[in-house]
């Protein structure tokens, strides 16, 4: 889901959830000259090929990728209030065999929307401001989730549980201290590992919410964030060594050779797992494939044609994909063109103007829906649990944007080196200067 979430600014989705990465103040003019010379280059080579491209067509300044990525957090709940819910599988999951989800399919375009606008970013910002803009996006909202999460609802659960809510911070292994610090840096070793070897990753706080249908497990949509947050690194390994400036057509072979191996898993998924039998690289291979048919996008943006014809083509393809079971083959061929055209062309420009609240509603909403089942308000029917989780998850979007992520997005053009100074400057001590001596002679 970070990725790619801002207020006007516009980037990835988080999950994911992106920003524009413009630079501090001294390189202000040269993001807005780079801007214009990209428009002017688009229009350009629009004019002499003589068809519309995706880079006519894409304006960063007007287009729909704020009102998908919440469109698409709102489907990760709508999915993920099935299994909680105790309905059983999602309609897409049952079409499947349970294969793919709606809220699988939901982060696989938050991916792309992702590896799109942060291929973008990144050719357009300094390295360091490129990390540290990416670092403000995703952390800080996510640590506070992380705090919410440990400190304030499950001890409250637990009291209603178990009594003496305060001993769950003793609880041996899945403390509510002991999931922060095992959460904390994301990239833990648990989404590494094989078969549950060296896990260090808690998922349970205090083993509260052992009676839900889906027991123990209090946040399960952050799963995500660290395979966004390797998309990133990878973005910014390849922009330093120069492969995605220079040599796009490498990008084009590793996606080729994606695209051949999750086609392998999708149509043997056995045979995969005895050559591969690494825990989440199945979902590693999906979501990193997407990432970069977004980035590919963005890189071949101006050979791309713009066309009702292909969009028609892409859904076809899609919906013949699905009913004849080849949809894990197809889609990461067709699903990313489709969902950029929806983006360039729905007329949803303003959805965000007063901020993007996805990043937090897709974060929050697990746990509010745990929370929702624990107080058994499943039993009032689907769509009444649907439509509380989902106005409490925005709720709780709205206020993790305005006091967490906007505040902190405020330092992305910040000069690091002028805040220390800043700060050792206060950190010194003032010397007073030493009243005068009086003479005592007369």
């Amino acid at each position: 889901m970070r990725a790619g979430r801002s207020q006007s600014f516009q980037s990835e989705p988080p999950i994911s959830t992106a920003v524009s990465n413009i630079a501090g103040h001294g390189s202000s003019r040269a993001a807005q000259y780079g801007y214009c010379f990209e428009k002017r280059v688009t229009v350009l080579s629009s004019k002499n090929s003589g068809y519309e491209t995706l880079a006519k067509a894409f304006d960063p300044s007007k287009n729909a990728f704020g009102f998908l990525r919440f469109a698409l957090a709102a489907l990760v709940v709508f999915s993920h209030c099935y299994p909680l819910g105790g309905f059983g599988p999602d309609p897409l999951a049952l079409f499947t065999a349970e294969r793919l989800s709606l809220g699988l399919f939901a982060v696989a375009l938050f991916f792309v929307l992702s590896g799109f606008l942060i291929t973008r970013s990144a050719l357009r910002t300094p390295m360091g401001r490129f990390l540290w803009h990416r670092f403000l996006r995703i952390f800080p909202g996510y640590w506070v989730c992380l705090v919410v999460c440990a400190f304030i609802l499950a001890p409250i659960i637990y009291q209603i549980e178990y009594a003496h809510g305060y001993r769950i911070f003793t609880a041996p292994h899945d403390s509510p201290q002991a999931y922060l610090a095992g959460n904390f840096a994301m990239l833990h070793l648990n989404e590494w590992s094989i078969g549950g070897v060296m896990k260090v990753c808690p998922l349970s706080i205090g083993a509260t919410l052992h009676s839900n249908p889906y027991p123990f497990i209090f946040n399960g949509s952050i799963w995500t964030l660290p395979f966004e947050l390797v998309c990133y690194l990878g973005v910014a390994a390849l922009t330093l060594l120069g492969i995605i400036k220079r040599a796009r057509r490498v990008l084009l072979f590793v996606f080729v050779l994606g695209c051949s191996l999750y086609a392998f898993n999708w149509l043997a998924p056995v045979v995969f797992q005895e050559f591969f039998p690494f825990r989440y690289l199945d979902p590693l291979l999906m979501l990193s494939l997407y990432f970069l048919g977004g980035a590919l996008c963005f890189l071949y943006r101006e050979e791309i044609p713009f066309s009702p014809a292909l969009l028609l083509l892409s859904a076809l393809l899609l919906a013949g994909g699905l009913m004849a079971g080849w949809f894990g083959v197809i889609a990461p061929l067709a699903l990313p063109y489709l969902f950029l055209w929806l983006a360039c062309k729905l007329p949803l420009q303003r959805f965000d103007a007063r901020g993007d609240y996805s990043y937090g509603l897709y974060m929050y909403a697990f746990p509010i829906q745990q929370t929702l089942v624990f107080f058994h308000l499943q039993a009032a029917g689907f769509w009444t649990y649907f439509f509380c989780a989902l106005l409490l998850s925005t709720l709780f979007g709205i206020l993790s944007f305005r006091l967490i992520e906007a505040p902190c997005l405020r330092f992305k053009n910040a000069d690091p080196r002028a805040l220390i100074a800043k700060f050792r400057a206060k950190r010194q001590p003032v010397h007073l200067a030493a009243p005068p001596v009086e003479s005592t002679s007369h």
